[in-house]
């Protein structure tokens, strides 16, 4: 005759079941952020490599799109790499590199997909040589900017999927305002729960921490 089991040896199974799935589903989604922050990161030095190889040639770092007025508005993308990267010379094979943690998308705000870049020159000069695409006046808060991340930054949203702090989503932070708290660096002791963005600077590298 046939053994069924009992109650309680089922509750045990069950219960080694769920302490199993405990344990690894949130080593799995540590895995699945640990490999997303990895790409974008790779994505960003591919972009800085493009970037500095861009300023040996021409002696400017590329417009990010900042104050485009008349055709250049038509032309550019507000802080997205533009596609003077990638043609007619290919300091890069493709300028879209996706924000692999940005899911927050609102059709009104300016970087809604992709890494944003963004170049101090473009976005802190208050006058410009449209033809040159180069600021005659610069703006109070350009020395403050070099200061914290030199002449160009590279962000993504990082594993809190947000700009600046979880649930906020604001142009000053986007800006890049320097020593205000908003955009604080990915930490990945913290894993995915970390609220902070993925940044590469010109001045820091990498090891990007703020001011």
């Amino acid at each position: 005759m046939r053994r069924a089991f009992t109650l309680i040896e089922l509750l045990i199974v069950v219960a080694i079941i769920a302490i199993l799935a405990a344990i690894a589903v949130p080593n799995f989604l540590e895995a699945q952020v640990r490999s997303k922050v990895s790409r974008t990161k790779a994505d960003m030095r591919s972009a800085a490599t493009a970037i500095e190889s861009y300023m040996v040639d021409w002696n400017k770092y590329p417009f990010d799109g900042a104050n485009a007025a008349g055709p250049l508005a038509g032309k550019y993308n507000y802080w997205y790499l533009p596609k003077d990267l990638s043609t007619p010379i290919a300091y890069i094979t493709t300028v879209s590199y996706q924000d692999v943690f940005r899911q927050v998308v609102n059709a009104t705000f300016w970087q809604a997909r992709d890494i944003r870049y963004t170049c101090t020159d473009s976005t802190w000069g208050d006058t410009w040589d449209a033809a040159n695409l180069r600021p005659i006046v610069k703006s109070i808060y350009y020395p403050m900017i070099m200061a914290e991340y030199g002449a160009w930054k590279l962000n993504a949203a990082g594993p809190d999927r947000t700009y600046g702090p979880t649930g906020w989503v604001g142009k000053a932070e986007a800006m890049g305002y320097p020593a205000n708290n908003i955009a604080q660096p990915y930490d990945a002791t913290n894993g995915t729960v970390s609220d902070g963005d993925i940044i590469r600077t010109q001045a820091s590298g990498s090891g990007y921490s703020g001011m």
